[in-house]
């Protein structure tokens, strides 16, 4: 099954990318970034850091399960504007 992210192209318009067929990333002016699939180049929008991330999967990973909770937080609540 093919994994597609899907980026704001520079110029407009929206681009779907499989990040299997990427063959390598640059850096461009301004606030946008170079993908390259084989002979195929789309400037994308956002920085190196976002879309290498987003292209590694490591903005669609679900969240790590949280830490387990100590003695001393187990059965406190916290509710937001409640005085108690």
């Amino acid at each position: 099954m093919a994994k597609l992210v899907i980026f704001k192209k520079g110029g407009g318009g929206k681009v779907a990318i499989n990040p299997d067929q990427v063959s390598h990333v640059r850096s461009a002016a301004g606030a946008f970034t170079d993908v390259f699939m084989g002979g195929q180049q789309v400037a994308v929008e956002g920085s190196f850091e976002e879309v290498v991330n987003l292209l590694a999967g490591f903005d669609r990973r679900t969240p790590a399960e949280p830490a387990p909770l100590t003695a001393g937080q187990k059965g406190l609540v916290f509710r937001p504007g409640v005085r108690g």
